[in-house]
This record gives structure tokens, sequence and C-alpha cells, in this order.
């Protein structure tokens, strides 16, 4: 049997249709997601409470959770998110930089930022000291973009970090630098 298939709208092209079919996976993901408090707490019998591997897993994942509940909305994920953060910081940043900034191969950086040029959330500008290099910048609508992201991430590190004071919260993020090589 054959299904007829209605054409995509021409201006959608193979790379940002892959971004944009990830990016509805997510939004549906984040929508059935229980709220954090919501998730029943099991006690963790040893040998697993004194893993430390066990426990960052966890807190990744209960980090990862609330981010796409906070983002997913905004069409963001920690990529997306990371390279618009960079961008805003280093206006004229080459493609090369990003990727090594993020810590991701750049042909994986390729189809994030051909997302997020096919969004207009980014733009590509001739290196005037290298014609062969392109410089990456915010656009307008990226950077309104990014200032309801950051203000819906401060939120979640703010649930994240509940009842740790300023030192608490310093001394994890020094410690999850030192377990990363940062």
């Amino acid at each position: 049997m054959r299904h007829n298939n209605p054409a995509p709208p021409p201006f959608q092209e193979p790379a940002p249709l892959r971004i944009l079919t990830r990016m509805s996976t997510l939004r549906r993901r984040a929508e059935t997601l229980p709220p954090a408090a919501a998730v029943a707490v099991t006690p963790v019998p040893p040998p697993l409470n004194d893993r430390l591997g066990f426990w960052l897993r966890l807190a990744q994942q209960s980090a990862f959770d609330a981010f796409h509940r906070a983002m997913a909305p905004l069409g963001l994920t920690p990529g997306r998110l990371g390279a618009l953060l960079l961008l805003e910081a280093h206006p004229a940043m080459r493609q090369a930089a990003l990727a090594e900034a993020l810590r991701v191969k750049p042909p994986n950086l390729a189809v994030l930022l051909a997302g997020l040029e096919a969004e207009g959330l980014i733009r590509r500008v001739e290196d005037s000291r290298n014609r062969r290099a392109n410089l990456l910048r915010l656009t307008p609508t990226g950077r309104a973009l990014l200032k309801r992201a950051k203000a819906q991430e401060a939120l979640v590190e703010e649930a994240l970090c509940d009842g740790m004071d300023a030192q608490e919260r310093a001394a994890l993020l020094g410690a999850l630098r030192r377990i990363a090589g940062g």
C-alpha cells in the first residue's frame, strides 16, 4: 500500500529537519517528565551508595531532566545553549574554536550550527583577516532567545542547588571541574 506524505515546506533542508525532529521529540519528552520533587526517592543500597560514578550519573540525570523541562519550550538543548552562551561572550568566534570550547567534534557542531542558522539565531560572516574562514555571530533573534534561556537556566540551577549555601555550591562546582579535567 502506498502512502502519500505531504512534501515538507521548501525552506526546510535536511540538516535542519533532523534537528527539528529531535527538538519535537525533546518537547514531547519534557512534557511527560514529572517535576523533580514528585519523583519518589528509593534508598540506595550498598555498594552503590558509596560509588561516585553512580551519584554523578543520578545528578546528571536530574540536571538534564530539569534542563529539558525548562528549555524544551524554547527549542534548546545543552549543546545549543552552550553555543549561544559562548557566542554571546565571544561575538566573533570561529567554528573550530567553538567546537573546541564545547568539546565536540567539528562535524557534530556543523549540524548544530546549521540548525541555529536555519532558525535565524546565528549568522556567519566572512573573517576580514582570512577570507576562507567565517566568524559566528548571534542575531538579534538569537540574543532575545538567549535572554529568555538565561532566566530559565538560573531557575534550574537554583532548584538543583536548593539547600546549598554559596560555599557549598562553589565547592561542588570546583569538584566537578576537577573531575572533568577543567
